[in-house]
């Protein structure tokens, strides 16, 4: 076997020596160090921000509610003749039948309304009969008036109107 120069071509170069490796390590430790510090410090800054938030709030309140305070309001149902002595200033003092004997004198009684716009109260009884005479009033709406006639075609004014500009 022959030996054979190896091709040369002066036009081409390459790099000489390689990357640094050490260089390149200390760039990557530094780096590393850098962000494990920025973590560090933003992990203590929170903190400081939690306390600050912690501080602004109102403190919490100091007397526990008991049970009566807690419980939700009874019902205002009337179970007896008179309200409770506690709820006598809220509700007027009066019983269910005194209630309905009131309504009964007013259902059946004439009175006024309203004086001022003529309205009248009359009994009940005497508006069913009036209602069963008459019956009962129609709300139904009123027809439109007629619309107006117009002229035949041909006669009178032109149907379609052209303006100034439009072909005849």
């Amino acid at each position: 076997m022959s030996e054979h120069p190896a091709p040369t071509n002066p036009e081409v170069q390459f790099e000489k020596g390689d990357v640094d490796a050490t260089s390149l390590l200390k760039f990557l430790f530094w780096t590393v160090v850098a962000t494990v510090a920025i973590v560090f410090l933003l992990w203590r800054l929170y903190f400081v921000f939690v306390a600050q938030e912690a501080a602004r709030q109102p403190p919490p309140p100091v007397m526990r509610p008991d049970a009566a305070q807690m419980a939700p309001p009874r019902p205002l149902l009337q179970v007896q003749p008179e309200p409770p002595a506690n709820l006598g200033a809220r509700f007027a003092a009066q019983n269910l039948a005194e209630f309905r004997a009131q309504e009964d004198a007013l259902l059946g009684s004439y009175g006024w309304v309203d004086k001022d716009l003529g309205r009248v109260r009359i009994p009940l009884a005497e508006a069913m009969r009036i209602v069963a005479e008459r019956g009962l009033p129609s709300f139904l709406p009123t027809p439109p008036p007629a619309p107006a006639p117009t002229a035949p075609p041909g006669k009178g004014a032109p149907l379609l109107s052209r303006g100034p500009g439009a072909a005849k």
